[in-house]
C-alpha cells in the first residue's frame, strides 16, 4: 500500500494541510514543533493499533479531546475536524486487503474491475461531541454498511499495514505481536524444534538457521546485492530473550553499520522493519500480503554526520528496490533525497501570526535545498556548495579551489603518470572560492560528512583562511593542503606548471592578463576565464611530457599517503 496524500483541517497544528506523498522515499522535514509528529499522528490514527500514543482511542475512530486547536478553543462556533487519508492499493502487492474488500466487503454489489484503487478514508468530528463520523470509500465505491465498514476498519488496523518505529525512544512498537527483533521469530518451526532437542549444539543450529535467513535477505535486496552486504549474527544462546543484530555495508566501503558507534541498536531495528516490510509484502498467506508503510521518527538519531548520510542513502536504495514506502520524520539535511527532492516535504509554523497552524513551505526549483537549509539552520549560500557533497556516495573526498582546478586533479588520476600518479577512488569537488571556507558551518559541515577529508587552497589565499582552519584544528598536509609557490604570479595552481607553458598561455592572451589585475567584478571574471585558458593550454601543449608534471607529482605524494588504504 502507498499512502498518497493526507488532508487535514482544526487537527492539533495542522489548521489547514493538504500533504501528497513520493511513493517510495519521503523525508519530512522542518524545525521543533512545526508538524511532523502530527502528521505521523494522524496517518497512525487508522492504520494500526500498535502506537501507543493512541491507547486510549476507540477501536474505530479517535477521541479529538485536546486535539482542536488551542487558538481555536474560544471561537464561538467551531468547524469540525478533519482527517482525510488516501490509499492506494495494488491487486498484486496487497492481495489480502484487496481481496477482502473486493470479495467480501463489496460481492454482490460493485464490480472492483481495476487491480489499483484508492482507498479513501474520512473522518469528521464535531469539537463539541465524541462521536466521530467515518467514511470508507474505496474505488469511487462508498461502503455503507456499517457491519462491514468497522469490519474493513479494523482489519486494515490489525494487519501489518504499518510498521512504525520511534528512534528517540529505541523500541519496537509491536504490542499484539512478537517483538520484531528477537531471534525466535526469524528462525523457522522446524529449526526451532530442533534447536531445542539438540541443546548441547544450539549455537551451531542457530547459525545455521540465521545463515539460512541471510541468504533469504540478499535474495530479497534484488539488484542491491551488487552494491550491499548483509549478515545477520546473534550475541547469545537464549533464543526467547536473544535479539537478531543484522549488519549491512555498502560494498567497497570498510565503514560498516556496526563502526558507526552507539547508533547501532536503532539501525538494527529499523533494518528489521525493512526486511519485514519486504517479507510481509512476499508472505505465502494470502491473507496477510500486503506491502506496509514503513514510518520512522527520526532515523538520524545517535548517528555522526557521515554515517546519517550513508544510512540515509540505504534507506533510499531500499525503498526504491523493495517498491516499500518509507516516510522519515527527519532534522538532518543527509536524509533528504538529492535525486527525487519533491520527495522531500518541509513544515514551518508562524507562532507570533494569528495563523498559527502548520504550512508545506514551496521547495519547488533549482534551489530546492535553500528552504530546508534554513529551517535547519544552516543558510542557504552555505547549503549551495554542499548540494553535491551531501549526497555523494564516496566516503572520501578532496575540496579543491575551482573546476579548474578539479581537471588538473583529474588529469593526475591517469595511469601514465605510474607511481606518481593520484591514487584516489573519492569525489573531487571544487567549492568555488577562498571565501567558502571562511564559514566554519560549511567546514565543519564537509569535515564530518566524511570519513577522509583534504582541502586544497591556493597559496595568496591561505592568509584568507587560516583562522577558519585554526579554528577547526586542521592539520597542515594532513587534512589541508597548501598549493603554489611562493612566487610572484605562481601562488595558485598554475604556479605548478613550468614557466615555458605558462608563458606561452599568457602571451596568447593578453588582454585577458590586463583585465585580471582589476579589483573589480569584470576583473574577477577575467581571472576565471584566463584560468581556462592556462588549463587549455596545458593541455594541448604540455601535458603529454611527464615532466611538466614533476611540482604536481609533490601535491600528489602528499594525498596518497593521506587518502593509503
Amino acid at each position: 500500500m502507498i499512502i498518497k496524500r493526507l488532508k487535514t483541517k482544526n487537527y492539533r497544528s495542522l489548521e489547514d494541510l493538504d500533504i501528497e506523498f513520493n511513493p517510495y522515499y519521503n523525508a519530512l522535514s522542518g524545525k521543533n514543533n512545526s508538524g511532523k509528529s502530527n502528521v505521523i499522528r494522524a496517518l497512525l490514527t487508522f492504520l494500526t493499533y500498535d502506537y501507543r500514543t493512541f491507547r486510549n482511542y476507540d477501536s474505530m475512530g479517535m477521541h479529538f479531546e485536546g486535539d482542536y486547536p488551542y487558538w481555536k478553543k474560544k471561537d464561538k462556533e467551531k468547524d469540525d475536524i478533519l482527517i482525510e487519508i488516501d490509499i492506494e492499493l495494488d491487486d498484486n502487492f496487497d492481495e489480502g486487503l484487496f481481496k477482502f474488500i473486493k470479495d467480501l466487503i463489496f460481492k454482490n454489489e460493485e464490480q472492483i474491475n481495476s487491480s489499483k484503487e484508492i482507498l479513501k478514508i474520512i473522518a469528521t468530528q464535531n469539537p463539541e461531541q465524541k462521536e466521530t463520523k467515518i467514511k470508507l470509500i474505496f474505488g469511487g465505491h462508498e461502503i455503507t454498511d456499517e457491519y462491514k465498514r468497522d469490519e474493513f476498519l479494523n482489519r486494515l488496523k490489525s494487519s501489518q499495514s504499518i510498521l512504525f518505529h520511534n528512534s528517540t525512544e529505541n523500541e519496537p512498537f509491536f504490542f499484539t505481536r512478537n517483538r520484531r527483533d528477537s531471534l525466535i521469530s526469524y528462525i523457522g518451526k522446524e529449526d526451532t524444534t530442533e534447536i531445542t532437542k539438540r541443546k548441547e549444539s544450539l549455537e551451531n543450529e542457530v547459525k545455521k538457521s540465521l545463515k539460512k535467513h541471510q541468504t533469504e535477505f540478499g535474495t530479497l535486496l534484488g539488484r542491491l546485492q551488487d552494491k550491499y552486504d548483509v549478515s545477520l549474527g546473534i550475541s547469545g544462546l537464549d533464543l526467547e530473550r536473544e535479539n537478531v543484530e543484522i549488519s549491512l555495508k555498502e560494498k567497497g566501503i570498510e565503514v560498516t553499520l556496526d563502526d558507526w558507534g552507539s547508533g547501532t541498536k536503532n539501525r538494527t531495528l529499523i533494518l528489521l522493519n525493512l526486511m519485514n516490510a519486504k517479507r510481509v509484502q512476499n508472505s505465502e498467506s494470502v491473507n496477510e500480503r500486503l506491502t506496509p508503510v514503513v514510518v520512522i521518527e527520526e532515523p538520524e538519531s545517535f548517528l555522526h554526520p557521515s554515517a546519517q548520510a550513508e544510512f540515509g542513502r540505504i534507506l533510499q536504495d531500499i525503498a526504491m528496490e523493495f517498491k516499500i514506502q518509507i516516510i522519515v520524520a527527519t532534522h538532518s539535511p543527509y536524509l533528504l533525497s538529492h535525486k527525487s527532492p519533491s520527495a522531500n516535504i518541509l513544515l514551518d509554523r508562524n507562532l507570533n501570526s494569528n495563523k498559527k497552524g502548520s504550512e508545506i513551505v514551496d521547495t519547488n526549483g533549482e534551489k530546492w535545498y535553500e528552504p530546508f537549509a534554513l529551517s535547519l539552520g544552516i543558510s542557504g549560500d552555505d547549503f549551495g556548495p554542499l548540494k553535491s557533497t551531501i549526497f555523494s556516495g564516496s566516503s572520501d573526498i578532496i575540496l579543491v579551489e575551482g573546476e579548474t582546478d578539479k581537471e588538473y586533479f583529474e588529469l593526475l588520476k591517469d595511469p601514465k603518470h605510474g607511481a606518481s600518479k593520484l591514487k584516489f577512488n573519492g569525489e573531487i569537488f571544487a567549492y568555488g572560492g577562498a571565501g567558502n571556507l571562511k564559514n566554519n558551518i560549511l567546514l565543519r559541515f564537509i569535515k564530518e560528512r566524511f570519513k577522509r577529508f583534504v582541502v586544497t587552497v591556493d597559496l595568496d589565499k591561505f592568509n584568507d583562511v587560516k583562522s577558519s582552519f585554526n579554528t577547526l584544528g586542521l592539520k597542515e598536509n594532513q587534512e589541508f593542503i597548501v598549493i603554489g609557490k611562493n612566487e610572484t604570479g605562481k601562488k595558485c595552481i598554475e604556479g605548478l606548471i613550468p614557466h615555458k607553458h605558462l608563458s606561452k598561455a599568457y602571451s596568447d592572451h593578453v588582454e585577458l592578463v590586463q583585465k585580471a589585475m582589476e579589483n573589480s567584478s569584470d576583473g574577477k571574471n577575467a581571472r576565471s576565464e584566463l584560468k581556462s585558458k592556462v588549463l587549455e593550454s596545458f593541455k594541448n601543449d604540455g601535458q603529454n611530457e611527464l615532466g611538466n608534471f614533476t611540482d604536481f607529482y609533490k601535491v600528489t605524494k602528499t594525498l596518497n599517503r593521506i587518502f593509503k588504504t
